[in-house]
């Protein structure tokens, strides 16, 4: 899981503390947007969609029933994300889609099928939080239908998605548990990219990141493979 110094600048946007995400200003457009997981906040799909307003976002979440307020670029779907939705209508017209997801645990379903049939190939910036298995039992009601994930799923995950895509930022959500010094919960941020990249050497956090919960401690990272001074 090294973590890669991104060749573009980075920022962040949406709210304070959880619910932003950074991502990088990559060159060239996008065609398309998705957002996986809004809930009661779509301030990220709001910035997002203010820097680049020819797009549409399809979102989706099943957990409510409505936008938590309209948007008239945001197309709303009331589903969840996962192993009976892997995305492919929504994503094969396009080429360079721009693609958050916040899943509760799914994105270790949802991803692996779009590795499978190749349309994370269209994806030309994705940022995902992932919740490792170990948080599951922690949270029963909040992470359902996800028997049989494993630690093991995740880390295969990460390594088959780096076959295409480049890890340039990582955030620690310290609103989570934390197993043997790592956050079980935490955001990344991939670049459609195979050509080499310099590993990073900025310590984690940033000074651009924000913590999700302010009045708890905040994990650092100044070692490899998060950071490599």
């Amino acid at each position: 899981m090294n973590v890669f110094q991104s060749p573009w600048p980075k920022r962040r946007i949406g709210k304070q503390n959880d619910g932003g995400y950074v991502i990088c200003d990559l060159p060239g457009e996008y065609d398309h947007c998705i957002s996986g997981g809004i809930c009661n906040d779509i301030s990220f799909e709001q910035a997002f969609l203010h820097m680049h307003p020819h797009l549409i976002c399809d979102a989706f979440d099943g957990s409510i029933d409505e936008l938590p307020e309209p948007h008239d670029r945001i197309r709303f779907h009331k589903t969840f994300l996962g192993p009976h939705e892997d995305l492919s209508s929504y994503i094969e017209p396009y080429s360079n889609v721009f693609m958050k997801i916040d899943i509760e645990g799914h994105e270790l379903k949802l991803l692996p099928l779009m590795i499978q049939n190749g349309t994370i190939g269209k994806i030309k910036q994705l940022v995902v939080e992932f919740h490792s298995p170990v948080e599951y039992p922690l949270f029963p009601w909040c992470y359902i239908d996800l028997d049989g994930i494993t630690e093991r799923d995740l880390y295969t995950t990460m390594e088959r998605l780096s076959t295409t895509h480049k890890l340039v930022h990582l955030h620690p959500n310290n609103g989570c548990a934390v197993t043997h010094n790592i956050p079980n919960v935490f955001e990344c941020t991939y670049i459609r990219m195979t050509d080499p990249l310099p590993l990073s050497r900025e310590v984690i956090p940033t000074p651009i990141d924000e913590p999700n919960c302010p009045e708890r401690p905040v994990v650092v990272f100044d070692f490899p493979p998060f950071c490599h001074q």
